[in-house]
């Protein structure tokens, strides 16, 4: 079979970010959801937000999620939309929310024929974000496999250099803004602040990319991912299988790289009409799950390292104080968690077994239970908190006790001085000395006994 190329190609293009802003959803149903997100945007878009492309503005909005939801004969789909808020970035002078890329593209793509469009950050409740765009290749010619790969590996480095600083600055706008408008959410000591993390790794630390073709050849042959065998990155060698339910598209999800193949024909049935678009969202919200495991794992052992760390040097009003918050964020955790496994992300069947298939390529549940064995260790750290502070409050009551006991043996010693007084001559400085060498005497072997009583 001669080469295959195509005139026309869509890529899609998203990566995670952190916030690490972690929503009290609980606390947000007295005032309403909506509500919140109502004040959030509208603050938003009354504060001006710089970013560092001259030229752009920024709109803030909340994702319309009901279609994607939506199913045969579900009318009203329970659960909050896919994000909390969304940020587009908007071309001032085109009012199009799209970015130029005025770089040559493997000498294919001269400067300023490419740009990115749909330029748009989900900002999601559990702490991590999506940055999401499309690009649409076009040659006359056609464009090969091997070329579609250098041209979206170029792409993709710009895309880094382009959109880290971005999603760093609005990341910081939302975060002033949620800590402004006091919107709910978990506040703990050892949860970094984005001034003191490493940009690199926690803004864009790498890429998932969506490329979707058009073309009815695809479908006349028996399987064309494997064609594309060295542009997707399987999981597994066997692993270019069609994933689609459908006839007339082919799903194939690999790891960093997904294909979507769709006909002309169409059959006319809603499930089976569907835009691209839905699938390209569905991987960008197991993405985003993903990483708020993976980053709250981190979190949870850096924050059972801290405690660990100092919990011995602590008095006891810091214990108490170590005790609540980390009483706090493990009921936060176990909310988040519930929050996570709770999701309705959507009822249509095919997309609902499509993100069962991420999650089992991706090891979201191996994610899953090593977050659950820490927080186990959290309750065994709880557990070492309580025994330290009941220790130290023994300690401050054998302090006390010692300290009448000490008075009590000083009254003793002066009252048998004062006995032996009218038979037996003793000197003021004689009488001193025995009361403070009986004195520490009795200390002395009190606090030994004290000691080794605790120990044993």
């Amino acid at each position: 079979m001669s080469e295959l190329v195509f005139d026309t190609i869509g890529e899609y293009i998203f990566a995670p970010f952190n916030t690490f802003v972690y929503l009290d959803t609980d606390e947000m149903l007295a005032l309403g959801t909506s509500e919140w997100q109502r004040r959030l945007v509208d603050f938003l878009n009354d504060t001006k937000t710089e970013v560092c492309r001259t030229g752009y503005r920024v709109e803030w909005g909340t994702e319309v999620s009901a279609d994607f939801k939506l199913s045969k004969g579900v009318f009203a789909p329970p659960g909050t939309e896919n994000s909390f808020v969304m940020a587009t970035l908007i071309h001032e002078e085109s009012g199009n929310s799209s970015c130029g890329i005025p770089e040559n593209i493997e000498g294919i793509y001269p400067g300023n024929a490419l740009s990115f469009e749909n330029v748009t950050l989900y900002f999601a409740d559990c702490g991590v974000g999506t940055f999401s765009v499309r690009i649409s290749l076009e040659k006359e010619e056609g464009l090969s496999i091997l070329e579609l790969e250098r041209i979206s590996e170029s792409v993709n480095t710009i895309y880094k250099e382009y959109f880290e600083e971005i999603a760093y600055e609005l990341s910081e706008c939302y975060v002033a803004a949620v800590r402004s408008l006091e919107v709910p959410h978990y506040s703990f000591s050892f949860l970094p602040e984005l001034h003191e993390i490493e940009r690199a790794t926690h803004f864009i630390p790498w890429t998932h990319r969506i490329y979707h073709i058009q073309d009815d050849r695809l479908f006349e042959m028996e399987n064309p991912g494997e064609y594309f065998r060295h542009l997707l990155t399987p999981s597994r060698q066997m692993d270019i299988s069609d994933l689609s339910i459908y006839d007339n598209r082919w799903v194939y999800f690999g790891w960093g790289h997904s294909i979507i193949f769709t006909s002309s024909v169409e059959d006319g049935y809603s499930q089976t009409s569907r835009p691209v678009y839905d699938y390209v969202r569905l991987v960008e919200i197991a993405q985003a799950q993903w990483q708020f495991l993976d980053v709250l794992k981190d979190v949870v052992r850096y924050s059972i390292s801290s405690f660990s760390r100092h919990h011995d040097s602590m008095d006891i009003d810091v214990l108490q104080d170590a005790i609540s918050e980390v009483r706090s964020f493990s009921n936060g955790v176990n909310r988040l968690l519930s929050d996570y496994r709770g999701i309705k992300i959507t009822f249509d069947t095919e997309k609902r077994v499509l993100l069962s298939e991420l999650h089992e390529r991706w090891l979201t549940q191996s994610l899953l239970d090593g977050l659950l064995a820490d927080l186990e260790r959290i309750e065994d750290l709880l557990d070492q908190l309580y025994q330290r502070q009941k220790e130290q409050r023994e300690e401050s009551l054998n302090t006390i006790a010692l300290l009448f006991t000490v008075v009590g043996i000083v009254e003793v010693i002066a009252l048998v001085i004062d006995t032996l007084s009218p038979v037996v001559e003793i000197s003021p400085y004689i009488q001193l000395s025995l009361i403070a060498t009986g004195t520490l005497s009795m200390a002395v072997l009190i606090s030994l006994y004290l000691r080794y009583a605790s120990r044993g």
